[in-house]
């Protein structure tokens, strides 16, 4: 096997800088490029992994297949690096639905993930974990969702928020564990995770109105301040509730007419 060096990547080599312009990542892959990637994803030096990291996602992005390199960007996931690991997790998220089986070989690199220290770290675990279809798994990706609903980062939380309905789909059997996480996000505070958590009740448990009650007002309240996708999701969900717990004001309106005009006719009556 070739060496970073001898590729022209190595660690002094122009190929290991970023330039002033990132368009050469999406310039014509030949088969030396892919060996190249190879050889970058190999090196022990952070700064290769980035290099052939970037130039997979860019693949990824122009709609080119990168999934032959999974196995090569499996093995980087226990880098040290936060941007290596960023990336890392970038390319299993696209990758791991379709890569199921590559994926549960590193299930426990995950499985501890969770715990880091960086927030984009930990709910990057949580997508790839729960994009896994192996329903073998599912009472992992449930205990993977349930520590992150608990998690102190809003942007982990909403992870988890949807991650319920990714697992829900994935084995419908965990639906009575997944409805106890959702009525925990619906208690949530934060704009950032209320828009998820009604989407995730929604998808999994839309008949349980139950869940809905103790939270409506705050829900009310939290909505001009959520982002545009979430505040769709809850007025859709707030005419939902409306139509079957408000009373129906034309209904009202036309009983008190009736009212009225028996009242009018019992005092003609008394005259």
């Amino acid at each position: 096997s070739s060496s970073p060096e001898q590729c022209g990547v190595g660690r002094g080599a122009p190929g290991a800088r970023m330039s002033l312009s990132d368009a050469h990542y999406f310039e014509e892959m030949g088969v030396k490029k892919y060996e190249e990637i190879k050889v970058l994803l190999d090196s022990r030096e952070s700064k290769d992994k980035i290099e052939g990291m970037k130039r997979l996602l860019a693949m990824i992005s122009i709609g080119r297949d990168a999934s032959s390199f999974f196995p090569d960007v499996v093995k980087c996931v226990v880098s040290s690096s936060l941007e290596v690991k960023k990336l890392v997790y970038m390319f299993l998220t696209h990758y791991a639905e379709t890569k199921s089986n590559e994926a549960l070989l590193t299930i426990n690199t995950f499985q501890k993930d969770l715990s880091d220290s960086n927030q984009v770290i930990r709910s990057s675990a949580l997508r790839v974990m729960t994009s896994i279809r192996v329903p073998i798994i599912a009472q992992l990706q449930v205990m993977a969702v349930k520590q992150c609903v608990r998690d102190s980062s809003p942007y982990v939380r909403k992870a988890a928020a949807h991650a319920t309905a990714k697992v829900y789909a994935l084995d419908a059997s965990q639906k009575d564990a997944l409805v106890d996480l959702i009525q925990t996000l619906l208690q949530d505070n934060s704009t950032l995770v209320v828009g998820s958590a009604v989407a995730a009740f929604q998808e999994v448990c839309p008949e349980r109105f139950d869940l809905l009650h103790p939270n409506i007002r705050k829900l009310c309240r939290l909505c001009a301040d959520t982002d545009e996708w979430a505040q769709i999701v809850l007025l859709n969900l707030f005419v939902l509730y409306g139509r079957n717990f408000f009373l129906d004001p034309n209904r009202e309106t036309f009983s008190e007419g009736e009212d009225d005009g028996e009242a009018d006719k019992k005092k003609k009556k008394k005259k």
